[in-house]
């Protein structure tokens, strides 16, 4: 990545901040991966940025890894049909206001809803989406790739490199 920053199209920023699944891809200092979800994702008004939430309760190696390098590689899945997409960028830890919590509460029970109708039990749901020491983090898009399983997994979404 270059440092280009891309723009987020309007039908991916309604994806993103549907009840998908968000799973935070991170690095430790050594190169070593580390995973967390998310709890609700928005993009910023102008496009070229997200704001994600994640427990740092749950997730302390993530944000530990955003505020150490700031790379970040997102990923968004719909658990009813698998539609995904990542982004890959730079991080950085922001505040979360009321709107935020707001934001995420709804999140929370828009998934679990989902995750309910596809026969995933609340208590099993309620481990991924929990809540403890809400944190947001700031991405600036890099790339955008469709990852939809399938022949065009891995393509890179118009406006990245």
């Amino acid at each position: 990545m270059d440092g280009k920053v891309v723009f987020i199209h309007p039908d991916l920023a309604e994806f993103i901040a549907s009840p998908v699944m968000i799973v935070i891809g991170t690095r430790d200092r050594a190169n070593r991966p580390d995973i967390g979800r998310g709890i609700g994702a928005w993009t910023t008004a102008d496009a070229t940025g997200l704001q994600i939430i994640v427990s740092a309760w749950q997730y302390g190696g993530t944000i530990d890894n955003l505020r150490s390098n700031g790379a970040a590689a997102l990923t968004f899945v719909r658990p009813s049909d698998y539609v995904c997409y990542q982004i890959k960028g730079r991080a950085s830890i922001g505040e979360i206001g009321p709107a935020g919590l707001a934001l995420s509460a709804r999140y929370i029970a828009a998934m679990s809803e989902a995750l309910a109708r596809l026969g995933v039990a609340p208590e099993m749901s309620g481990v991924w989406l929990a809540s403890r020491e809400p944190t947001l983090f700031q991405v600036t898009p890099e790339a955008v790739f469709l990852q939809t399983p399938g022949p065009g997994a891995g393509t890179a979404l118009a406006g990245s490199p």
